[in-house]
């Protein structure tokens, strides 16, 4: 996989990769534009999905209230998207606060999905993957329907379990209900692949989003909502 490269001028005082709402909403609106039509993940399994499908996929890592802008966009422009949201980690699901943003991400149409650290929870407190994994899934589905996973890995340190997660999907997705993982090579290989991260600092890794609109194949994008800010990169609680 080819790294994006990131130029630096030393000489301005503008943020190298300011991942700002309004950037944000000139991909959706460029996407649209171009003809894409942006649909949910699941949708990308089917054989009949558009030609030019645009999946927009939320991992929910830290501070849940910046998920808020995220789902003003996609209420406003009307597009579904796919939060995966942790049970265990940072922040409470299920506190007052958070609980109300998640029902207003489903009210505004987008799908939750559990962003599992499994083997992480599992290696660390004494517990198997197994009982991690459905205690995980449990909780998050005593409010809210989940069909789908993606696995949370906290930086590239600690415990991967998506390994774990491809070698037990028979097993998991039959005894769960689970439709899908979204990291199914289905998925990844009848798109492009789009992500932010830190590289080491924050920007496009493989590609763009600019680049894989002109390209005109589908794309699958993942955002991290904690990175994306409206007027500096510090405004989120």
């Amino acid at each position: 996989m080819v790294k994006v490269k990131m130029t630096f001028d030393v000489s301005s005082d503008e943020p190298a990769n300011a991942f700002t709402y309004a950037y944000l909403e000139s991909i959706v609106d460029g996407a649209k534009r171009a003809g894409y039509q942006f649909v949910r993940l699941s949708d990308m399994l089917r054989a009949d999905r558009p030609e030019k499908s645009f999946v927009l996929r939320l991992d929910l890592d830290h501070k849940p209230k910046s998920l808020s802008h995220f789902v003003d966009v996609a209420r406003r422009r009307r597009i579904p998207m796919i939060v995966y949201v942790r049970s265990v980690g940072p922040y409470n699901p299920l506190w007052y606060d958070c609980i109300s943003i998640l029902r207003e991400a489903v009210d505004a149409g987008c799908d939750i999905g559990l962003h599992t650290a499994a083997v992480e929870w599992a290696r660390l407190t004494g517990t198997t993957p197994e009982k991690a994994f459905a205690a995980e899934l449990g909780l998050l589905r005593s409010c809210f329907a989940v069909d789908s996973i993606a696995p949370h890995r906290d930086t590239n340190y600690m415990y991967n379990t998506l390994p774990w997660i491809e070698r037990c999907w028979p097993e998991l997705s039959a005894q769960h209900g689970l439709s899908f993982q979204a990291y199914d090579k289905r998925l990844l290989e009848n798109s492009i692949y789009v992500n932010e991260g830190l590289s080491p600092h924050l920007g496009w890794r493989a590609t763009t989003p600019e680049a894989a609109i002109q390209s005109g194949k589908s794309i699958y994008m993942l955002l991290h909502s904690h990175w994306w800010f409206d007027k500096n990169p510090f405004e989120h609680d």
